[in-house]
C-alpha cells in the first residue's frame, strides 16, 4: 500500500476522504443497478450485447455470434419500453434455455471496445441476460471512482465550498441513472469532470514539483475518457482549451517546459490516437442514424435540434428509462435556474480572462450539441446526457475560477452570504431532487406509473426493496454530508488567487 500511495502521490489522508465518498456513491450506483429491470436503460440490450461480444472476440461488428440466451435482451427491453404503466412483471422468467450460438445484433457495435471489454466480464461469470446486473457494477465501480476522486480533490484543493457544492448540481437524477445502467456516457460525465478539476490544478495552480496527485486523476480520467465515446476526445480538447485561458500565456509557457506535462501528454495523445483512428476506421460517431443530404440540410438540422432545446434541459435532469420517465417539470425548472444562477454568480467572481474561459466552456456546452447534432444526425438523435460531460467542465470551470478570485484577499462578507446560503440550498435540492426522481422511478416498475402510490407491487427485485432503499439513501445522505462539511483546502488562497489575476 505505501507504495501505491507514493506512486499515485496520493498521502493516506486524501486517500480515506476519497474511499468515503466513494464507498457512498457506490453504494447509490450499485443499489439502483440492482434494483433497475433488465434493460430498462436506453440501448442498454445493445450495450449488453456488445459487451457480451468483445469479450468473445468480436469487437466493431453490428451482426456478433452469442449463446442464444442473450436473445432476450430485446424481449426484455421490448415489454416495458414505452410503456409506463406496465411494470417490471411483465419480463417474467427465461424463455430461452439454450447456449446454441445463434447471430445477434447490436447498434452499438461499432463502439470503442474498452468500455465493453471491462464491463462484459459479467456476461463471462453469468453467460445470460441476469449478467447483466454483474456489469452494471462492474461500469459502476469506475464511474464511482473517478466522481469521488474528483469531488474529494475539488473540496481538499479550493480555498472556499463553492466548487464543491457547485458540483452537485451536475449530479442531476440522469447522470446518477446512467451510473446505474450500462451505459458508457456515466464514465464520460465522470472522467471529463475529473479530468477538468485535476487539469485545473495542473494548469492552473502555483507551480509545484514532484509527481502530484493531480498528474495521476488527469492522466488516468483522460485516457479513461477519450476511448469512452466518439466524442470524448473533442469533448477533452475543447475543456483542456478552456483551462489553458485560465492559465494564460505565461504560465502555458512554463508548462511546456514542465516534464510532468510531456509525460501527460504523451500518454494521453497516445491512447487519444488509438481512439481517434477506431472512430475513423469504424464510422462509430454514425451508428444508427442518417447523415445530412448536404450542408443545408445539416444547418437545417441545427434549426431542427434547438427548436426541442427543452426536452434536451428535460433529460440532462433526470428522463430516464428509455426517455419514457420524466422527472417533475418542477424540478428541471428549478436545477435550470439554480445552474444560471450560479453560473452569473461564478461568473461576476471571476477575472476578465477567467470569464472569457467561462464563455468558452458555456458555448461549448450549449452550442457544440446543436452543431454536431445537425451536421452529422440532422436534428435528431441527440439525447440530454450527451451534454452533460460539458456542462460537468462549465461548472468546475466557473467554480474554480471564482474561487480563485481577482486578488489575493479572502472573499467579502457579502460574497461569503451568498455561498453560505448556496452551500445548503445546493445540496438540499440534489438531496429533493434525487428522492422525488427515486420514488417515482420505483414507483413505475414495481406498480405502474399511473397507478396510485399505494397500489401493491406487482414485481419484486433480485434484492429487498427496504434493503435497496437504506443502501441508496444511506450513501444519498453520507454523500451530501461529506460534500457539505468544510474541507481543509491544500492550496494556499493568496497564490491560488494569482492564477486569475492578470
Amino acid at each position: 500500500m505505501p507504495a501505491l500511495l507514493a506512486r499515485l502521490a496520493l498521502p493516506r489522508r486524501p486517500l480515506a476522504d476519497v474511499a468515503v465518498v466513494f464507498v457512498a456513491l457506490l453504494a447509490i450506483l450499485l443499489s439502483g443497478a440492482v434494483f433497475l429491470p433488465i434493460a430498462s436503460g436506453a440501448d442498454e440490450a445493445a450495450h449488453y450485447v456488445y459487451a457480451a461480444a468483445v469479450v468473445r472476440g468480436q469487437a466493431g461488428t453490428l451482426e456478433p455470434t452469442l449463446p442464444a440466451r442473450f436473445s432476450n435482451m430485446d424481449v426484455f427491453a421490448g415489454c416495458i419500453a414505452f410503456h409506463p404503466d406496465v411494470t417490471a412483471a411483465c419480463q417474467g422468467p427465461l424463455r430461452i434455455s439454450s447456449t446454441a450460438e445463434v447471430l445477434s445484433q447490436t447498434n452499438a457495435g461499432l463502439y470503442n471496445p474498452v468500455f465493453y471489454l471491462w464491463t462484459g466480464l459479467g456476461t463471462l461469470a453469468v453467460p445470460t441476460e441476469y449478467g447483466l446486473y454483474l456489469s452494471r457494477a462492474l461500469a459502476a465501480v469506475v464511474t464511482a471512482l473517478f466522481l469521488a476522486w474528483g469531488l474529494s480533490l475539488l473540496r481538499r484543493s479550493s480555498r472556499s465550498p463553492l466548487p464543491v457544492i457547485a458540483a452537485t448540481l451536475f449530479l442531476t437524477p440522469m447522470t446518477l441513472y446512467v451510473g446505474m445502467v450500462l451505459n458508457p456516457s456515466a464514465w464520460e460525465i465522470a472522467t471529463l469532470f475529473a479530468a477538468t478539476v485535476a487539469g485545473f490544478a495542473v494548469a492552473c495552480r502555483p507551480a509545484t514539483t514532484g509527481w502530484r496527485e493531480e498528474h495521476s486523476l488527469l492522466l488516468a480520467a483522460s485516457c479513461v475518457l477519450v476511448v469512452t465515446r466518439g466524442l470524448s476526445p473533442m469533448f477533452l480538447a475543447l475543456t483542456a482549451v478552456a483551462l489553458l485561458v485560465v492559465a494564460g500565456f505565461e504560465r502555458t509557457r512554463r508548462l511546456l517546459a514542465d516534464r510532468r506535462a510531456w509525460i501527460l501528454a504523451g500518454g494521453i495523445g497516445a491512447v487519444t490516437a488509438f481512439s481517434v483512428l477506431w472512430v475513423l476506421v469504424h464510422g462509430t460517431n454514425y451508428v444508427g442514424v442518417e447523415k445530412p443530404a448536404s450542408l443545408a440540410d445539416g444547418l437545417t438540422g441545427i434549426s431542427v435540434f434547438y427548436s426541442n432545446y427543452h426536452e434536451q434541459v428535460t433529460q440532462m435532469y433526470g428522463n430516464l428509462g428509455w426517455l419514457d420517465l420524466r422527472s417533475p417539470n418542477i424540478l428541471s425548472t428549478s436545477w435550470v435556474l439554480l445552474l444560471g444562477g450560479a453560473l452569473v454568480f461564478c461568473f461576476g467572481l471571476a477575472t476578465r480572462r477567467a470569464r472569457w474561459a467561462i464563455l468558452l466552456a458555456f458555448g461549448s456546452a450549449t452550442l457544440i450539441p446543436g452543431v454536431l447534432s445537425g451536421l452529422q444526425w440532422s436534428g435528431y438523435g441527440w439525447q440530454g446526457r450527451y451534454t452533460m460531460p460539458l456542462v460537468a467542465a462549465l461548472i468546475v470551470i466557473a467554480a474554480l475560477a471564482a474561487d480563485a478570485g481577482p486578488g489575493t484577499t479572502p472573499m467579502d462578507a457579502g460574497t461569503r452570504r451568498v455561498v453560505g446560503m448556496l452551500r445548503w440550498l445546493l445540496p438540499a435540492f440534489l438531496v429533493v431532487g434525487v428522492t422525488i426522481t427515486a420514488v417515482r422511478t420505483g414507483h413505475r416498475y414495481l406498480a405502474g406509473d399511473t397507478s396510485a402510490l399505494t397500489a401493491a407491487w406487482q414485481w419484486t427485485p433480485p434484492l429487498a426493496v427496504p434493503v435497496l432503499a437504506v443502501a441508496f439513501f444511506g450513501g444519498l445522505l453520507v454523500l451530501t454530508g461529506t460534500l457539505v462539511r468544510r474541507g481543509g483546502a491544500a492550496v494556499d488562497p493568496a497564490p491560488a488567487s494569482r492564477i486569475a489575476a492578470r
